[in-house]
């Protein structure tokens, strides 16, 4: 992610967020969490005016409460949210992950992720807390870095074809293509248990799966028209809502899950096993996953999507002794120190840190404090618990005596924008995004937003 930094138009205050490579990766706050305000949490701090105390409404990962302890802006602190990340937050302050070391399955997963906010947050693609961490296609080699970079245990690369005892991203950028090539040859041969000259479905892969999908698409209509049944009618009977069409049409064609194929086979004609249909297909799109990873890059260093790497953010507020030994990340220097616990500590004793589980409209607030609200982005991903109604909170902050500090990239014509950040965030296909961060306050709380800045911080 990339900062552009600004000026705090309400206060004067300069802020400057350029920071090199190394502090972004270094400088962290709160826990994993999807959309978690981490990289920004200093810019966002630094809008807060100096208060008693302080509630984080839709707290999330705790990444700006985190800041503003650290910074000691408020007396007391209180973390809210209607999920239960938070308390991720609160169970790494007290130490519960300091000897976490975990390798976590897919099956591990979904099995316990309901369970333990730990699996469900930090093993979760984007820390969305619904999908696996990892694809299928990689998750060998990730458990194999991590068994090498946690256990200092070896075998899982030997047994890719990896000879090596050295699991440093140094080692792995400086053999990248060698690396790459044994391990497309193990999964085929261990994982796929495919005897298919797979050298030369490599040389033509985009074809052959453009052939097999026309392929497959068509032996599905075939199947659908002798059954004498239509989309609607397969719809109607998985309790789908026009995911049938994904498997009849040419548009957005995908082929339906095992699960779903094995229980279409007592409802339309489909004499054939999934293995026997599917098999081919499913092993040209594994291959072409795995030669889309460029030299290793998403694989060798485990960063953002390794283990470790979620454990770094939650090790920030604990001891990081025990990770002394592993060579992580780019290196040791991307850990913060034990200081960085101690002062945290230090500061819930002194300040009572609280957290809730309630509807942000369920808090009750105390006078003279700053209310901050990063609620879920007008037309982006919903609620983690459901749909949220954007109207309603818009007249509670409209409603509220003390200052309300909102971030959204738009808000309506009562609230106005006391500053803007514009960010990069690299996503997974290799692009950029361009996004400009605003925070925002109600209209009718300018002048008590001067007024609170101009008391001495």
């Amino acid at each position: 992610m990339k900062i552009s930094g600004g000026k705090c138009l309400k206060s004067g205050m300069k802020y400057n967020p350029i920071k090199t490579e190394y502090e972004l990766m270094t400088k962290r706050y709160g826990v994993p969490y999807k959309g978690s305000k981490n990289q920004i949490a200093e810019w966002v701090c630094s809008h807060f005016p100096k208060e008693t105390n302080f509630y984080d409404l839709f707290a999330g990962g705790c990444a700006i409460t985190h800041c503003a302890m650290e910074k000691n802006i408020f007396q007391t602190y209180s973390a809210n949210d209607i999920a239960d990340s938070h308390f991720l937050f609160m169970e790494a302050v007290h130490g519960r992950f300091r000897n976490e070391t975990r390798w976590i399955s897919r099956e591990d997963f979904f099995r316990l992720k309901d369970k333990e906010p730990y699996i469900r947050y930090c093993w979760s693609f984007g820390n969305n807390g619904d999908g696996y961490l990892y694809s299928k296609e990689v998750e060998p080699w990730k458990k194999a870095l991590h068994y090498a970079r946690v256990f200092n245990n070896f075998s899982l690369l030997h047994e890719i074809g990896i000879d090596t005892k050295d699991a440093s991203r140094i080692w792995i950028e400086a053999h990248s293509k060698e690396c790459k090539e044994k391990y497309i040859k193990w999964y085929c041969k261990n994982v796929l248990k495919s005897d298919c000259d797979t050298e030369k479905l490599r040389l033509c892969l985009t074809e052959k799966i453009k052939e097999n999908s026309e392929n497959l698409r068509n032996y599905l209509l075939e199947c659908l028209k002798k059954a004498n049944k239509r989309p609607c009618d397969v719809d109607k009977f998985l309790g789908t809502n026009g995911m049938a069409r994904h498997y009849f049409g040419r548009s957005q064609w995908g082929f339906p899950t095992r699960e779903v194929y094995e229980k279409l086979q007592g409802f339309l004609y489909l004499p054939q096993n999934y293995n026997d249909i599917y098999g081919l297909q499913e092993l040209c799109e594994s291959l072409q996953s795995l030669e889309r990873l460029q030299s290793l890059e998403s694989l060798q260093s485990l960063e953002r999507l390794q283990s470790l790497e979620r454990l770094q953010s939650l090790e920030s507020l604990q001891s990081l002794e025990r990770l002394q030994s592993l060579e992580r990340l780019q290196s040791l220097e991307s850990l913060q120190s034990l200081e960085s616990l101690q002062r945290l500590q230090s500061l819930q004793r002194l300040q009572r840190l609280s957290v809730s589980n309630k509807s942000y409209d369920e808090v009750e607030i105390l006078p003279h404090s700053v209310i901050y609200c990063d609620i879920p982005y007008y037309n982006t991903d919903e609620y983690a618990t459901g749909g949220f109604d954007h109207q309603k909170f818009y007249k509670w902050a409209l409603r509220q005596k003390e200052l309300v500090i909102i971030s959204e990239y738009n808000m309506p014509d009562d609230f106005i924008c006391i500053d803007s950040i514009e960010k990069s965030v690299s996503l997974c296909s290799g692009s950029d995004v361009k996004a400009v961060e605003k925070l925002f306050i109600p209209r009718n709380q300018a002048e008590l937003y001067k007024k609170l800045l101009n008391k001495k911080r």
